[in-house]
C-alpha cells in the first residue's frame, strides 16, 4: 500500500483509529473523574451514561477497524468498501457524541445554580471539545479518501 490511494487509505484508517482511541481515553477519564466530583446525582448518572456510550462506541470502532485491517491484508475488500465502512464508523462515533452537548448544557445550568458543579462542567466540556476535534479529523480523512476514490472511478 505505497500508492497514493494506499497512503490515503492508511491515513483515513489511522485518523478513525486515533478518534476511537481518544474517545476511549476521554470516556475512561470522565468515568473516573465523575465518581469523585461533587455534583447532583441525576447529572452524574446522565454524564456517566453518556461516557459509557462513548466507551462502547470506541470499542466497537476499534473492533471494526481490526476486522477491516485483516480483510485488507487478505485482499478481501476494496477501497470503496473501506470508505463505506469508515464512514459508518465516523457516524457511530458521531452518534455517541451527539448527546454530549445536552450533558454540557445541563452541567452548565447546574454550575450556574451551584458553583460546586463547575468542575464537572469544565471536565465534560473540555472532553467534548477534544472529541469533536478528533471526530472532525476522522471525517476529513475519510472524505479525502472518498474523494480520491470517486475521482479514480471517473478517470
Amino acid at each position: 500500500m505505497t500508492t497514493p490511494d494506499g497512503q490515503l487509505l492508511q491515513a483515513a484508517m489511522a485518523a478513525v483509529r486515533d478518534c476511537a482511541d481518544t474517545m476511549e481515553t476521554q470516556a475512561a477519564s470522565l468515568l473516573q473523574a465523575l465518581l469523585k466530583l461533587p455534583m447532583d446525582e441525576g447529572l452524574r448518572a446522565n454524564a456517566r451514561e453518556q461516557s459509557e456510550g462513548l466507551k462502547d462506541a470506541s470499542s466497537r470502532v476499534t473492533f471494526e477497524l481490526a476486522l477491516l485491517q485483516t480483510e485488507l491484508v487478505e485482499g478481501k475488500t476494496d477501497t470503496a468498501t473501506v470508505v463505506q465502512r469508515l464512514s459508518s464508523m465516523d457516524a457511530l462515533m458521531m452518534g455517541a457524541l451527539a448527546a454530549m452537548p445536552d450533558v454540557v448544557d445541563e452541567l452548565e445550568k447546574a454550575a450556574e445554580r451551584d458553583e460546586a458543579n463547575e468542575r464537572a462542567f469544565v471536565l465534560v466540556i473540555e472532553a467534548t471539545g477534544v472529541l469533536l476535534q478528533g471526530l472532525e479529523n476522522a471525517k476529513a480523512a475519510t472524505q479525502v479518501l472518498r474523494t480520491a476514490t470517486s475521482n479514480a472511478f471517473r478517470t
